[in-house]
């Protein structure tokens, strides 16, 4: 060999990283992987654990409870698992303290309604992130089409993400979005993902897998990287699912996102949550006023459907 080939030029990357990282980051890591149509509690009870919420009713906040408190749903196969291990347990087979340990995906260990199509609603996050923090922290909605217009057009979404992961914006941001839309991440059908697929395919999102998965989908944003000559630009989400892509962490283009967040080609809706300080409203509400933003529920497809208090009750006795 005469000459050594070439070198892959260097990258000029900007990265931001959202406010708080590190308190969520620990919350984060305690969770396993979510169980079925919990995804929205399971990344409410992360964020309101980082910001100091850790019990309700003076027991351990926990995703179930959150779930209970969101009016999240579940379906007829997994009222059936959860019958299953009820079963062993009145058996003796499982002790009622170890359930939810020893059936990690199958047992709820809060009662949550049966309906035709589970899931957490974007009511459900508000109602639960009031009532698990006492009011002290609340969960803003902003859906992405209001009134058959899209009002989180590509420069009001990005303004906004920047806002929010600079810090200006006061909160943290769960996105709720057509997993469809999405790039598979790594160990899940991304056989062509990796750090240096993304960095030599920037541009070209489409060299990638989709997710096989035609389902709403709520997840956090834990920062936004850009690059030098690139109008695209790159969120690092943090995932309910520890096996997408890094630990739960996983690139997904903004367009990508976006374009989930907007649902233009299914019957459903989506949008975003911004989990905020009660005594910081006032400067979300400002900022979503100057971005031409309004407030508002969407219909992600999940019922709301609420445990009354006495069923709680019950199921505790």
């Amino acid at each position: 060999m005469s000459s050594l080939p070439p070198q892959y030029p260097g990258v000029d990357l900007s990265v931001a990283i959202a406010p708080g990282f590190p308190s969520i980051q620990e919350a984060y890591r305690q969770l396993r992987d979510q169980k079925d149509m919990v995804c929205g509690a399971y990344v409410l009870t992360y964020l309101l654990r980082a910001y100091g919420i850790r019990e309700y009713d003076d027991e351990r906040l926990t995703v179930d409870r959150v779930a209970a408190l969101a009016g999240t749903g579940i379906e007829d196969h997994n009222r059936e698992r959860q019958r299953v291990v009820e079963q062993r347990i009145e058996a003796g087979e499982v002790p009622p303290e170890r359930a939810a340990e020893w059936h990690l995906h199958d047992y709820f260990s809060a009662p949550l309604e049966t309906v035709a199509e589970g899931g957490t609603s974007p009511q459900g996050i508000v109602h639960a992130c009031d009532e698990a923090s006492d009011g002290l922290v609340t969960a803003v909605p902003v859906p992405s089409v209001i009134d058959g217009d899209v009002q989180l057009t590509r420069e009001t979404f990005r303004e906004l993400l920047e806002e929010v992961v600079s810090g200006t914006i006061p909160g943290q941001l769960i996105l709720n979005y057509n997993l469809q839309q999405t790039l598979a991440p790594a160990s899940l059908l991304g056989h062509k993902y990796s750090l240096i697929s993304l960095l030599t395919q920037w541009n070209d999102s489409e060299y990638f897998r989709r997710m096989d998965w035609d389902v709403g989908h709520f997840t956090s944003v834990a920062g936004r990287i850009a690059r030098q000559g690139s109008d695209e630009r790159y969120l690092l989400i943090r995932d309910s699912y520890k096996s997408f892509g890094w630990n739960g962490y996983h690139f997904q283009p903004e367009s990508a996102i976006r374009a989930g967040l907007v649902r233009a080609d299914d019957d459903r809706d989506g949008g975003l949550l911004i989990v905020t300080p009660t005594a910081a409203l006032g400067d979300v509400e400002s900022a979503l006023g100057t971005l031409g933003l309004k407030q508002d529920l969407w219909d992600n497809g999940s019922e709301y459907v609420p445990v009354h208090r006495d069923t709680e009750e019950e199921e505790k006795a």
